[in-house]
């Protein structure tokens, strides 16, 4: 091997916070041939983990185990391709690719001047700044596999969300592709020079730190909740949230890696106390910890919860999806090491809760018997904290009905409606509102009982489909636009989806079993389409008095008025379900949406 082997090498020199343990190997690579040769000749379960700068990395006191990789100022190859192509490889910091390609008369690639880091690590978190972000320019990309094997991949292989790219298993980026337009060098020169000094006046660029520790909640600002809790200049031993950005955390000389971590967790407890917002981190912990110096108690301590009992299935006709939506659910719990059990309400909670030694309930039962109110009050009763809204926002939500008079009641849109109790009411019906309507139970779900009417006969039929769920029916207009979802979390909205069918509307089956539902996220929509989207959805939420979690369904009509439909407080959690693909497009994975839940029942 031509590169340079360390043992026991101390990494807070590789690192931009300058802290951290020992690597038990420290590999750097002469050249790309070189790491080729290095990572093929490695036993097949030899650990190994990649650095570039350091700058995005938290390395704790008891270093890394197995071999560390690091491609600073070694793979470093920056190359003009044709016009519009720029090959780099992943040593390049991203500045030096920023001027670059300035220089060569190519814009778009000026935010990566605020990155402080390299291309590798650009790629592999999809590190932005300045509304910009890495994988917005990527054409195509190289990577190494274990076996020493060189692929090219187009960017389209890869499932790039914020903040977060997923990767081909036990596969590294070695170099990209940028896809560029021509512009004015001097114009973009111009603005790289703008971009690093506001950078230098709005971030703390003289001492150490990792750049932005927190991702940003959705339509909020992790600088600002830190700064409004209060947490600016707070310090824990040598660590500091920084006085000059609240979102970064400095060493101010002698910290460890320990206070820094322990910095964090206490920056995410006190935000999720004062605000409810629960802030995700981008930089990257890894590493053992150091015996003298080991945290008393992780932040995510499933120990807090107890046994919990997941409550799935039910006697409604939403039982199926409620089946498949807590074994989801169940095992994700599992797998975060939460003290699970899993229970399948046939008939009374009361009876299949009996003889449980639980301490809390995270409730995934589907439409009535699960999500009206009544499963609630039975746990009140029973003295047992379970997840989401309580009795009346419950209730509330799952009648239609009444959920339409509240909102109407606040001033907020929704489809003209009309009662049909029987067929006696059918000329009225269609008198008020005319032709297509749809018809609904107003106490189902998952789009049970609804159909389509665009006629007095079918009107008829409908009425008597939906009449077999005893309970309410009432014709609502139909709507013609535009069909969005938001998801809510802990009174926060996420991402907006946009959904698409063939099927006459979203029906069960287009929810459910059909391969032919599109979903769009991002939605499609304007910056401004969007917020509002998601503070109508908020809003409506908080009308109904919904806790923690809830998805609140819309129209963008032909007109472009918005048009609220309904808002569910248990949604489904199937491999079909909006809410998870809304979070993992806001960058929080399956398991950890389900942890937020199951946090709802402690407050």
């Amino acid at each position: 091997m031509k590169g340079q082997l360390l043992t026991n090498e101390n990494l807070s020199k590789y690192t931009s916070w300058r802290v951290g343990g020992p690597a038990e190997k420290l590999y750097i690579p002469f050249d790309k041939e070189d790491l080729c040769d290095f990572v093929k000749a490695l036993p097949i379960n030899e650990p190994l983990f990649w650095m570039g700068l350091g700058s995005n990395l938290l390395v704790r006191d008891g270093g890394i185990l197995g071999t560390v990789i690091n491609t600073k100022s070694r793979l470093k190859g920056l190359r003009l391709v044709d016009d519009n192509t720029v090959y780099v490889e992943v040593g390049v910091p991203c500045a030096h690719v920023a001027r670059f390609c300035a220089e060569k008369g190519l814009v778009g690639a000026e935010f990566l001047a605020g990155i402080p880091g390299t291309m590798g690590g650009a790629l592999k978190m999809n590190a932005g700044a300045f509304g910009g972000d890495t994988w917005s320019i990527v054409k195509e990309v190289e990577t190494l596999a274990l076996s020493g094997q060189l692929t090219h991949r187009l960017a389209e292989e890869f499932t790039v969300n914020y903040r977060s790219v997923k990767c081909h298993e036990n596969e590294w980026f070695l170099s990209a592709f940028l896809n560029l337009e021509k512009g004015d060098s001097a114009d973009s020169q111009k603005k790289i020079k703008a971009f690093l000094e506001k950078r230098a006046q709005t971030q703390p660029t003289n001492q150490p730190s990792c750049g932005s520790v927190f991702k940003n909640p959705p339509g909020d600002f992790a600088a600002r909740l830190i700064e409004v809790s209060g947490l600016k200049g707070y310090a824990i031993g040598g660590a500091q949230v920084s006085d000059k950005h609240a979102n970064f955390i400095v060493n101010t000389g002698n910290s460890s890696a320990t206070d820094i971590e322990q910095l964090i967790y206490y920056v995410q407890d006190k935000v999720k106390e004062i605000h409810g917002v629960e802030l995700h981190t981008e930089v990257c912990m890894v590493g053992e910890f150091n015996n003298e110096t080991q945290m008393e108690e992780p932040l995510q301590n499933p120990a807090k919860f107890g046994r919990v009992a997941v409550l799935m299935g039910g006697s409604a006709a939403e039982r199926p999806v409620s089946l498949k939506s807590g074994a989801a659910v169940y095992e994700a719990l599992l797998r975060k090491g939460v003290d699970a059990i899993a229970v399948d309400v046939t008939a009374s909670p009361i009876e299949a809760l009996k003889d449980l030694k639980i301490d809390r309930v995270f409730n995934i039962i589907h439409g009535r018997g699960g999500e009206d109110g009544v499963l609630q009050a039975v746990l009140e009763v029973i003295g047992l904290p379970y997840t989401g809204s309580g009795v009346l926002a419950s209730a509330l939500a799952m009648d239609k009905l009444r959920t339409k008079l509240c909102w109407q009641g606040y001033g907020l849109v929704t489809p003209q409606w009309f009662l049909l109790k029987d067929e006696k009411d059918i000329d009225a019906c269609i008198e008020k509102l005319g032709f297509p309507v749809i018809v609904k139970p107003a106490q189902e779900g998952s789009s049970i009982g609804m159909s389509k009417a665009s006629s007095k006969e079918e009107l008829c039929k409908a009425l008597q489909l939906a009449l077999e769920y005893n309970c309410d029916v009432y014709a609502e207009s139909w709507v013609t636009g535009k069909e969005y979802t938001v998801a809510v979390l802990n009174a926060m909205a996420l991402p907006v989806i946009r959904l698409e069918t063939p099927n006459v509307f979203y029906d069960y089956d287009a929810k459910y079993n059909a391969t032919t539902t599109q979903y769009y996220c991002p939605a499609g929509l304007s910056d401004e389409e969007e917020l509002f989207l998601r503070d109508l959805a908020v809003k409506a939420s908080q009308v109904i008095g919904i806790n923690g979690w809830a998805r609140v369904d819309v129209f963008i009509d032909a007109n472009g008025q918005y048009q609220l439909i309904e808002i569910n407080t248990v949604p489904g959690m199937t491999d079909h379900s909006l809410v998870p693909m809304a979070a993992k497009q806001a960058g929080i994975l399956f398991e950890e949406l389900v942890w937020q839940v199951l946090e709802t029942s402690l407050e």
